[in-house]
């Protein structure tokens, strides 16, 4: 029998019997629970607040939402590359009728998306057909999506950075990945090149991100994530010209709820018939 709570808390006195939960378990609830066997989280990308000791060290499985937005999230980080080569970031702001520096040729451009999961392989087709060159780094996937002329892991990535002009981050937060971009990776990246991040703020270093545009090292960021969210109204990010920011709007649009509907019943289906389930979680990865 399913039983539904607003507020994980509420839950105290129906966690011991639950053998599934789908939504959030905090720590006081976990150690309540004597049955539990599966947790289906309500969304994909989980990060490190997720997985404390107790939830990684047993045996329960955690399973995510990912994949759920793909298409939305590919277009979005292009959206950002569209943008920068086309000077929106230096038209829209002015309000005169002035030309201004010229546009960026995506042809002859190379693009590095870090992070080749669902979202990375939408956007390697995406830059693909605008005749861009796409490199991809990624610790899991093997085989190079369509479009993507070369895939490495990403212990190659600072000596391949200096190829792109153009850096998608679409990594999950990770241990490995947080604070993964900061002022060694910048100083690695081409001088001129442009930084889109549409995965988790965490994975860049604020700081350095800022200190890196201010030098003049990097041309521009587009950013729908950022380390804190909300960001700061003080800070510099909000006016640098050459910065693009969205709310971390970039699922918006995506029918996910059928594909989260969809998803979570198939996992009851192969729960109760002990069946392995999808999207299982790597909870040492937290992805």
């Amino acid at each position: 029998m399913a039983k539904a709570f607003r507020d994980p808390h509420d839950a105290l006195a129906e966690i011991e019997d639950a053998d599934a939960v789908y939504g959030t378990v905090p720590p006081e609830l976990f150690a309540r629970a004597k049955k539990l066997r599966w947790i289906c989280a309500a969304r994909a990308g989980l990060g490190g607040a997720w997985f404390y000791d107790a939830l990684v060290q047993s045996d329960v499985v955690v399973t995510n939402m990912r994949g759920s937005y793909n298409e939305h999230l590919s277009a979005h980080a292009v959206a950002f590359v569209l943008a920068f080569a086309r000077r929106f970031d230096h038209y829209l702001p002015q309000k005169q009728w002035k030309r201004g520096p010229g546009m960026i040729d995506l042809p002859t451009q190379t693009v590095l998306i870090v992070g080749v999961g669902g979202a990375g392989s939408e956007a390697s087709k995406l830059c693909a057909a605008f005749g861009m060159r796409v490199l991809g780094a990624d610790p899991r996937v093997t085989d190079a999506p369509a479009g993507m002329a070369e895939l490495f892991t990403p212990d190659r990535l600072e000596e391949r950075l200096g190829e792109a002009d153009f850096v998608i981050v679409t990594t999950p937060e990770t241990p490995e990945t947080l604070g993964m971009f900061n002022a060694r990776l910048f100083a690695r990246m081409k001088r001129g090149s442009y930084l889109i991040n549409i995965a988790r703020g965490g994975c860049v270093v604020t700081e350095d991100l800022i200190a890196a545009l201010q030098s003049g090292h990097l041309a521009g960021a587009g950013l729908d994530v950022v380390a804190p969210e909300p960001l700061p109204p003080d800070s510099p990010l909000w006016g640098m010209p050459n910065v693009l920011i969205t709310p971390h709007v970039a699922i918006s649009g995506a029918p996910y709820r059928q594909k989260w509907q969809e998803l979570l019943l198939e996992n009851c289906r192969r729960f109760a018939g002990n069946e392995p389930l999808l999207n299982v979680v790597d909870k040492r990865k937290w992805y």
